[in-house]
């Protein structure tokens, strides 16, 4: 697919938001207070960030992480790069009282430069919904959430080593497109969260001019996303000064969160949220929102106690057909015992 006339860089910064977002501000810090209502109602969102670690300064990191997550609303959030072992963030993560952490294990080899360290902190009204969790490796959790109407959630949080540590970098992405594939096949609704340590925007022009190169082994995953249909909302109005990564004179964006096809169709916007502290982390998060109607499914099997237990179906108006609708309607009216005049206009 060749385009000489696309504009990959407008593509990349300002995709079509088909939301209205005049009420966001991107430039409120992290812990601004000026955000302490959702931004989007009736929605769920998803974060990322890499904390860079919490060794050095756990009790203030964790105390930041608190305010970031009460005070944008995160419903589930992907933290990576902790370096602590599961018991170790199970201690900290109790300042975190409205949230449920669910933590990878932790590579303690001596040759590898990055021991990993990946978490989801989900809203505490979601955590029953929970069903499994997996740490596939100390760089990859998956946590799956059933709810009402056989609807599937299964949240991936990743950290992708640097190019650094290539035989690490390998290993993961592969091990993630595994996943990703079994995943698929069984029908849950997904999405990937994380550090990915690659640029999308480089990625764009290769994909879509020269796909023998964008099929190579090194492009693997992005080109295995792209191609199967997952979609990264670029967050809205993202400016040279607002990436996720900053580091000297460096500002660009390597986290991301990415929704299977299935999931990208409730998609609503994205944005970015800045950190305004360097000693916290070098990466400001990315939190994308969705429609809340996922998690409560148009149609659902319930259980009517009054009707003998027998099954019933619940349904939306906009969810059925119009003949459907006559049918229920017509069934209804012969149903009711209750004359029409008695009721009044």
């Amino acid at each position: 697919m060749t385009d000489n006339n696309f504009n990959y860089d407008s593509f990349v910064r300002n995709p079509p938001n088909p939301v209205d977002i005049e009420n966001l501000s991107l430039q409120d810090s992290l812990f601004s207070s000026t955000s302490l209502s959702p931004p989007l109602s009736n929605s769920f969102n998803i974060s990322s960030f890499n904390i860079n670690g919490l060794k050095m300064h756990s009790q203030n990191k964790i105390e930041q992480l608190n305010n970031f997550f009460s005070l944008k609303h995160i419903s589930f959030g992907g933290v990576v790069d902790t370096h602590l072992h599961p018991k170790q963030m199970q201690f900290l993560s109790k300042r975190l009282s409205n949230y449920t952490v669910f933590s990878s294990s932790l590579d303690t080899s001596h040759h590898i430069r990055s021991s990993g360290g990946v978490l989801l902190f989900i809203e505490n009204y979601l955590a029953p919904h929970v069903h499994t969790y997996t740490s596939h490796s100390s760089r990859l959790l998956s946590v799956d959430l059933y709810f009402k109407g056989n609807t599937k959630l299964r949240i991936f949080v990743v950290y992708i080593p640097p190019t650094s540590d290539q035989a690490l970098r390998d290993s993961t992405i592969d091990l993630l497109i595994h996943a990703l594939s079994n995943t698929k096949r069984l029908g849950f609704h997904h999405a990937i969260c994380g550090d990915f340590n690659m640029h999308l925007a480089q990625f764009y022009p290769i994909f879509f001019n020269q796909p023998q190169i964008a099929s190579k082994r090194i492009h693997r995953l992005f080109n295995f996303l792209l191609s199967s249909g997952y979609m990264d909302f670029t967050p809205i109005n993202l400016s040279e000064s607002l990436g996720t990564f900053h580091r000297a004179d460096t500002i660009t964006r390597i986290d991301y969160i990415w929704s299977c096809p299935l999931l990208k169709s409730f998609l609503l916007t994205s944005l970015i949220s800045d950190v305004c502290d360097s000693s916290l982390s070098d990466h400001n998060p990315v939190v994308t929102y969705f429609d809340s109607s996922l998690l409560c499914s148009s149609v659902k099997l319930a259980r009517a106690h009054q009707l003998k237990r027998r099954t019933r179906r619940i349904f939306l108006l906009d969810s059925v057909s119009p003949a459907l609708w006559d049918d229920f309607s017509a069934h209804i009216d012969t149903s009711c015992t209750v004359p029409p005049n008695t009721f009044a206009s």
